[in-house]
């Protein structure tokens, strides 16, 4: 498990990066009047996913592998973190929507006008799945991406 250390550092950091974001979610109302917008504004995390991206590979190349890092090491240790990012993240999901904005899938489908579309769409465990596809999908391309920059090898 030291051998993954900051990996783990890390996730934690995704983990309470997305529960704050989620939280300013709820607050700019996409909870709630917003709700059908929420998807489209938590793409914007996206962005913030790929700055922590970027300080998790450059952290691991500087303390584990000594500035020496090439494309295939900085990769793995890419992959692990969004393996471990996706299980933290996909927790907040839950907790999120299960204990701070339980009402908003009732709230999503109550404002839509296509309800078989928005009864499919939100619910808890789409929202789960497409968290787990979302994650897992942006952290082998950003990790793909920023290890091509950060190789020093």
């Amino acid at each position: 498990m030291e051998k993954y250390k900051i990996e783990v550092k890390w996730s934690l950091i995704f983990a309470i990066t997305y529960f704050l974001w989620l939280l300013i979610e709820k607050y700019l109302g996409f909870h709630s009047q917003k709700a059908l917008q929420e998807p489209l504004f938590n793409l914007i995390f996206a962005f913030i996913l790929l700055i922590l991206y970027f300080f998790a590979l450059k952290n691991k190349k500087e303390v584990v592998f000594n500035n020496q890092i090439s494309w295939k090491e900085s990769f793995a240790s890419g992959l692990i973190l969004s393996l471990l990012a996706t299980v933290t993240t996909t927790f907040i999901v839950y907790v999120i929507f299960t204990y701070v904005s339980p009402h908003y899938f009732e709230t999503a489908i109550s404002l839509s006008k296509n309800k078989e579309f928005a009864e499919y769409n939100y619910n808890l465990p789409t929202f789960i799945k497409n968290n787990i596809f979302d994650k897992l999908s942006f952290g082998v391309v950003f990790t793909a991406c920023i290890s091509y920059f950060i190789k020093t090898k």
